[in-house]
């Protein structure tokens, strides 16, 4: 009974949280960020702070839309049309993220769909490194993970994402029949992909596409890390035998050598890097609808997209509009000088107080 459980106000606008009722996009942020923050005090608390990852706190920004969509999107539509809701985190991390300079903590992307999702997830995957399961960065999210997400719900994988999906789509199918018998419904998946760089292979995005044969349908989230394989395009263009290696991951980054066709050429490398993505991503899910979200600092080395991805319905998918707003909201941010003010004053990072503010 517990997934119906929810308060008086609409899901639609994040039964728990009272930052969609805000119409001010600055305080709206800092709002968000501010909730964040106090879960990463509870996961700090009863965790403890050892081995985060460390990022740039523009990096942020990407949470901040997954617990927005999954609060305010995902769990409430998806948790009235399906019994059964599964989150995959291919790259889970340790569970717990800090951001230089930053004097607070961020949960990681796994426990963010946990904590904030507005009907309760099913089943949670989550894959962690491909290293011993001794290694400190997997024992601290296993422990991460373990004490916030109930026993029966949580599936901690360790090894390479691209191997590892295999077992989560037999896992998915083996249930299936299960869940209808006993459910009386279907499975639905939100895949969230959030590599380092290139990590995940084309074929893995393939393998959970199809399973939409198998009758379970999914969402996806991919962030594109278009500045950094750039690079790495660069350092191929510039000494091919040095960077041999690039040729083979990218090949399997992209699932084609199209992308060596941009080697001849420098200028909008990363545009042309999101277009062959997302041309990729339309052909290979049927009647695919997609949204993209470019999250770029100014003066900084930070630039990448957001990708959003799902099934156009019958009744027209109405619940895009939302995800639109979400992307308007983020794309409108993005490029404002406060937002990066927002976030370091948030995180307590230190800056002066703000007094712009950015209006709808």
């Amino acid at each position: 009974m517990g997934k119906y459980i929810t308060s008086k106000r609409a899901p639609y606008i994040g039964s728990f949280s009272d930052c969609p009722l805000i119409r001010d996009s600055y305080k709206r942020l800092c709002c968000e960020l501010e909730e964040l923050k106090q879960a990463g005090k509870v996961v700090v608390e009863v965790t403890g702070s050892q081995n985060p990852c460390i990022a740039h706190p523009w990096t942020v920004l990407k949470l901040v839309f997954l617990k927005m969509y999954v609060r305010d999107v995902y769990t409430p539509i998806i948790g009235r049309r399906y019994p059964y809701m599964v989150f995959i985190d291919l790259f889970a991390g340790r569970g717990l993220n800090a951001y230089t300079n930053a004097s607070f903590y961020i949960p990681a992307s796994t426990l963010i769909a946990w904590f904030y999702a507005t009907y309760p997830f099913d089943k949670m995957y989550a894959i962690g490194y491909d290293k011993p399961r001794n290694d400190p960065e997997y024992r601290w999210l296993k422990k991460r993970l373990e004490r916030f997400i109930l026993p029966g719900r949580l599936k901690l994988l360790i090894g390479d994402a691209n191997k590892r999906i295999d077992d989560i789509i037999k896992d998915l199918v083996n249930a299936r029949d299960r869940v209808k018998e006993e459910l009386g419904g279907g499975i639905h998946y939100l895949v969230f992909i959030d590599p380092n760089s290139h990590e995940v292979h084309w074929d893995t995005i393939e393998k959970l596409v199809a399973l939409e044969k198998e009758g379970i349908a999914g969402d996806f989230i991919i962030l594109l890390q278009a500045r950094m394989i750039a690079r790495i395009m660069g350092n191929v263009r510039s000494n091919p035998k040095r960077y041999q290696n690039a040729f083979k991951e990218l090949d399997l980054f992209f699932g084609t050598e199209e992308w060596r066709d941009f080697l001849g050429t420098k200028s909008r490398l990363e545009k042309q890097i999101l277009t062959l993505y997302i041309n990729r991503l339309e052909n290979l899910k049927y009647k695919a609808l997609i949204e993209q979200i470019e999250i770029e600092l100014m003066r900084r080395d930070i630039h990448y997209y957001l990708i959003y991805v799902t099934r156009e319905t019958s009744k027209g998918s109405p619940y895009l509009n939302t995800v639109r707003w979400l992307k308007n909201f983020v794309e409108r941010v993005d490029k404002k000088e406060v937002v990066d003010n927002a976030i370091r004053d948030v995180l307590g990072i230190g800056v002066s107080k703000i007094t712009d503010y950015i209006k709808h």
